[in-house]
């Protein structure tokens, strides 16, 4: 990150459901400044979406979950803060867009409607004022014939507009920092390429910082400055996108890398899977990754703390095997 300081910081953030008895996310720190691309990377289970929900406290009362550690926003701790106060920083200085459009959007609304809601609650204006700002929003995220589709309920749109719409709601009041929670893991390789290409716009114009959670390698290297590679709860790997990718410190990061298809000697398609899966719920005492991987000795068996390789971070002792 660069020197300016963070726009966001979480620290030690832990996050446990049904009163902490499941663990979800354990010690996580992470960074990012206005302007910035922080991608955070992972497996399914491995913490990343709940680590985004954290930040803006977005459970139910229900899932009886337990958050520790620091979520600092502008040097506020919105873990601390009342739900009347957090509800003012939701949408207007943290906007959000959710992994499945077609279950955020409301089916009984228009798309107008749910887009003018943004800017009616955080900016007073009237129902007129606001349906116009929404017209603007659709045309700035790049919707065909917005007007109608102003007056279109989401089951009338494909994916890839829905997507477009829980974006201009996610920028109706023009956020300081944008969460972008796989927001494009349902869309077909062109509407993928379509939404980057309009949230790295709207970042340039605007100066937003953007996380951006992905299980994609293909597309950090195409978005973010700086990757979080996140296992088990824990990052176990932080630095330059660039570096992170092209020269991995830690074992989980090389075995993702070696996930994504690519051309091997023979010139056939191949990759590698990652043997195993990761643990959920209750962790091990030592390395979260240990038991799939090909490094593992004994000194695995104890903690590893995360550590600093020059302005790189990686949780694993072993790590000069693999620079």
């Amino acid at each position: 990150m660069s020197g300016a300081a963070p726009l966001l910081e979480l620290r030690a953030l832990s996050v446990g459901f049904r009163g902490g008895a499941i663990q979800a996310v354990d010690g996580v720190d992470l960074a990012i400044a206005s302007g910035e691309t922080l991608a955070v990377v992972g497996e399914s289970g491995s913490g990343k979406s709940v680590t985004a929900l954290a930040i803006l406290r977005l459970f139910g009362r229900e899932d009886g979950v337990v958050a520790r550690g620091q979520v600092l926003f502008q040097g506020e701790d919105l873990l601390a803060l009342p739900e009347a106060a957090l509800r003012q920083r939701r949408g207007r200085d943290i906007g959000i867009i959710f992994q499945d459009p077609g279950a955020s959007l409301n089916p009984v609304f228009t798309v107008g409607e749910q887009v003018a809601e943004a800017v009616r609650r955080h900016q007073g204006l009237a129902t007129k004022p606001a349906l116009a700002r929404a017209l603007e929003l659709l045309r700035e995220v790049g919707l065909s014939d917005p007007e109608a589709r102003l007056r279109s309920y989401p089951h009338q749109l494909s994916g890839g507009m829905r997507q477009r719409v829980m974006i201009a709601i996610a920028l109706a009041c023009a956020p300081k920092l944008l969460i972008a929670d796989e927001p494009t893991t349902a869309l077909d390789v062109t509407i993928q390429a379509q939404i980057l290409k309009l949230l790295q716009a709207l970042q340039a114009r605007t100066g937003m910082a953007l996380l951006f959670i992905t299980h994609d390698l293909a597309l950090v290297a195409e978005i973010a400055d700086r990757i979080a590679v996140m296992y088990a709860g824990q990052v176990v790997e932080s630095g330059r996108a660039a570096e992170v990718l092209a020269r991995p410190l830690h074992p989980y990061t090389r075995a993702l890398l070696a996930c994504r298809p690519h051309r091997g000697p023979s010139g056939r398609v191949e990759f590698a899977p990652i043997p195993g899966a990761p643990p959920r719920g209750r962790f091990p005492e030592g390395c979260r990754f240990a038991a799939r991987c090909a490094l593992a000795a004994e000194g695995c068996a104890a903690p590893q703390p995360l550590l600093a390789v020059e302005d790189r971070a990686t949780r694993c002792h072993r790590w000069g095997l693999l620079a």
